[in-house]
């Protein structure tokens, strides 16, 4: 029989040798909190209500900028290894601007995690309200525990949080930096994390378990992807296999659009050929077609100069 000391050992054990399984069970135990202790939620957002006025910070100019800035910060990384992905295979022979694994991590990251799993599935269908619209806060719906399906309909609601989802999305920078820096940017982006999950508690736009639970779930993506990038599939998905792909790739596409080219302009070719055999059997059939046709060939210099009404005969005498 396991000791509960060798068990505890043994998980210990497994959650340093394995994030994966880390960030599982720290976002499966966070979830087992909230769900038990629903007055952590209100307590907390609680902080920013007051009566008769609902979540002033709503309206503070200063934090709405933040959160159009760090929509913006978020997206941006994304966007930027699209374009570095793009250019790499558009001149496939330069370097990559940025690590291929780089791409590899942070695209599927971005498509399942906010974009597909919290805005696609939770936020539309799970119909928790968010703590506006509680009857705690002074809104019309009661409130509902994460991951709990809430009765108002569907539409977008509180569980779980996007913008935090999307801003937790860039804590995986750290494996791309050196690892004497990764410690300081680490720290870094969970301060400007957390900032983004605090502004939106503070507008009454989500729960603290909203927040909490989206950063843990995109941990958990992050985490699979690295095992498979960086632990399982480390040869094959390593970045000189990945350049050397994205080269040949590079390459192959080049040839395609060259071969794209001569297509149109044969094609082009061809319409000018056939619209000029046209022309030609049209001045064979119609009278008078040749004559309109060689008047239409008349250089412009000369056909745009006029007649004189009285030419000049000659004097031969």
């Amino acid at each position: 029989m396991v000791s509960p000391s060798n068990f505890s050992r043994d998980l210990m054990d497994g959650c340093r040798r394995s994030p994966l399984l880390a960030t599982v069970l720290v976002t499966a135990l966070l979830s087992l909190m909230f769900y038990l202790f629903p007055q952590i939620d209100l307590a907390f957002s609680g902080l920013f209500y007051v009566p008769g006025q609902g979540f002033p910070a709503a309206h503070i100019g200063l934090l709405q900028d933040f959160r159009t800035f760090a929509s913006n910060i978020s997206i941006s990384l994304p966007l930027l290894i699209l374009v570095c992905l793009i250019l790499k295979l558009s001149f496939p022979a330069k370097a990559s601007l940025l690590p291929p694994r780089m791409a590899l991590l942070f695209v599927p990251l971005y498509l399942l995690g906010p974009a597909l799993l919290v805005n696609g599935i939770l936020k539309p269908y799970w119909g928790r309200p968010r703590p506006l619209n509680v009857t705690e806060f002074g809104g019309p719906w009661p409130f509902e525990d994460p991951w709990v399906i809430g009765v108002q309909g569907l539409g977008n609601h509180s569980f779980s949080s996007g913008e935090a989802a999307t801003t937790a999305c860039l804590l995986p920078l750290i494996l791309f930096v050196p690892r004497e820096w990764r410690w300081q940017v680490g720290t870094l982006i969970g301060i400007f994390v957390a900032a983004v999950g605090l502004n939106r508690i503070a507008f009454g736009g989500h729960f603290f378990s909203d927040v909490v639970i989206s950063i843990g779930l995109m941990l958990i993506l992050a985490a699979a992807l690295h095992h498979l990038i960086f632990v399982r599939y480390r040869d094959t998905l390593s970045d000189a296999a990945l350049e050397e792909r994205l080269t040949a790739l590079g390459y192959r596409w080049a040839d395609d659009r060259a071969a794209l080219r001569r297509r149109v302009r044969q094609g082009a070719a061809s319409a000018y050929r056939a619209a000029r055999s046209l022309r030609r059997a049209e001045r064979s059939i119609h009278p008078g077609a040749a004559a309109r046709a060689a008047a239409m060939d008349v250089p412009a210099t000369a056909a745009g100069k006029p007649a004189s009404p009285n030419p000049i005969t000659p004097n031969l005498s």
